[in-house]
């Protein structure tokens, strides 16, 4: 591609990852390439560590910390570059990646954003491009699946890829007016890609171009990620186009069959989906648990590495049943096997808790525990706890982002809150606690008897605080540990607190 190369590497902290970056793309740089890192106000050894690299690096130091969209706008400013790309700091780009890029915008002239591959350090997928789901949110296409799969290894125009390592064009950058501050460490990328298409340029993933990527290990989002959300609510989900089932489709993951009539059949790729729906039986319910946990672990070892230092993620996945897509024996014992990923999903927690309080007190660069693992263990409780305070055969709402096991209560008849009219998880938040109230109370009107607020959703009473006002004005409230119960028919707390007595 004709023109001078700047690369923009946004860091806050962490300084041994961003060590890591950059060494490895010192050591892969063409000549011609300018690299730019903006120091977003970290407080660690990070200042020190810019300085060792001299003239290698220009850096660019924010006075505080604003967030990565207003990083990458500042390192744009002072990048000289015509072509600009933007890359994390708890990334090491593999020998040829900037190259990949670089071709494929050539050969590419509409291609205003081309992205990479991004890899596990296990070497799974982490993003292959982003498309957008049936429920109108971005989401990176085929995590999870393993690196060689031909469906990721396909070059390829999506709405969207991932600014952990993305090309863009500087006309087009400046054109779109750059990331968007009002995104907080969250979908800026996304946000961006939609309004450079919106205004006639492609995106492109380019699979030639492959990173190992430590996701978000050097940015906190829980904290911001509503916020990020709501936004791209307000902006974009009425609008995008639901593209990710015709990419299944297009790669060959879901066939479909027309027969004369209805039913038509429809067959998915296993590395796709599971079957939804009651089935009769264990096995389908435990694989796709056991799925979910082996996801969460991975993403927890991979920040335990980031946080440690370490060099190598060595995964023991050879011995393991059904990970490398072989049959399981039909002697294989289900029941066995999930209770064994429980322990070390335990273990894994405690090697956190201890990492946690060997760090405390190095201020924003210490480690933190997360809430992810264990939820299983938490979903047992809350419905032990439901069990025990409310009557049988009662209607119960749930405070959930949609998640099926907390309202798969024996004996309850519980739903979503919020709901669509079908009874389905709403997709969003409510917009405000005007709203929140309203949808209570239209479903209280039409039975509801309880309203479940889960500790995972207890952020609810501090963020709609006019909603919890309603609440506490109206209805009896039993803090059930887990979770906080009202009760909606006015009953006292000793009303509920007898259920469990009894």
């Amino acid at each position: 591609m004709s023109g001078p190369i700047s690369i923009v590497v946004p860091v806050h902290n962490r300084a041994t990852l961003t060590k890591r970056c950059l060494d490895s793309v010192l050591s892969d740089l063409p000549d011609g390439c300018q690299t730019v890192v903006v120091d977003d106000a970290s407080s660690d050894s990070t200042p020190d560590l810019l300085a060792g690299y001299g003239d290698a690096i220009e850096i660019v130091r924010m006075a505080s910390n604003g967030g990565y969209a207003r990083a990458c706008n500042r390192g744009a400013e002072v990048a000289g570059g015509k072509t600009l790309v933007f890359l994390n700091n708890d990334t090491e780009p593999r020998p040829g990646w900037l190259e990949a890029l670089l071709r494929h915008a050539e050969e590419n002239p509409a291609a205003a954003a081309v992205g990479a591959k991004l890899l596990y350090p296990n070497g799974s997928v982490q993003h292959a491009g982003v498309v957008v789901g049936q429920d109108g949110y971005p989401h990176n296409l085929y995590a999870g699946f393993p690196a060689e799969h031909p469906a990721v290894n396909r070059s390829r125009r999506l709405q969207a890829v991932t600014g952990a390592c993305m090309l863009v064009r500087r006309d087009a950058f400046e054109a779109a007016a750059g990331f968007d501050p009002d995104f907080h460490n969250s979908l800026e990328d996304v946000d961006l890609c939609l309004r450079i298409g919106e205004a006639g340029g492609e995106i492109h993933y380019c699979h030639e171009a492959v990173v190992t990527h430590l996701e978000s290990a050097s940015r906190g989002r829980d904290d911001r990620f509503e916020r990020s959300v709501r936004r791209y609510r307000e902006r974009w989900r009425n609008r995008v186009l639901r593209d990710d089932l015709a990419v299944y489709a297009r790669d060959g993951l879901i066939e479909v069959e027309y027969a004369e009539s209805y039913p038509m059949r429809l067959e998915v790729s296993p590395r796709l989906a599971v079957l939804g729906g009651r089935r009769e039986g264990e096995l389908e319910p435990l694989l796709e648990a056991y799925a979910r946990q082996v996801s969460d672990l991975l993403g927890e070892v991979v920040r335990l590495t980031a946080a440690i230092g370490a060099e190598h993620v060595v995964g023991a996945t050879s011995g393991a049943p059904g990970i490398a897509g072989e049959p399981l024996g039909a002697d294989f014992d289900y029941r066995d096997f999930a209770v064994e990923a429980n322990r070390l999903e335990e273990g894994v927690r405690e090697l956190q808790g201890r990492l946690a309080e060997a760090s405390a007190g190095e201020g924003e660069d210490e480690f933190s525990a997360t809430r992810r693992l264990g939820y299983r263990r938490l979903v047992e409780r809350f419905r032990a706890a439901l069990a025990a305070s409310i009557p049988a055969g009662a209607a119960v709402l749930v405070v959930s982002r949609g998640d099926r096991d907390l309202i798969e209560l024996e004996g309850l008849q519980a739903s979503h809150f919020p709901q669509d009219a079908s009874g389905r998880y709403l997709g969003h938040h409510p917009h405000d606690s005007a709203e929140a109230v309203a949808r209570l109370e239209a479903l209280r009107a039409e039975g509801a008897q309880y309203l479940v607020i889960p500790s995972t959703a207890s952020w609810w009473l501090d963020h709609y605080a006019g909603f919890a006002s309603h609440l506490d004005d109206r209805y009896a409230k039993f803090d059930a540990g887990v979770c906080a119960i009202y009760c909606l028919e006015r009953r006292s707390v000793e009303d509920i607190a007898e259920v469990s007595a009894g």
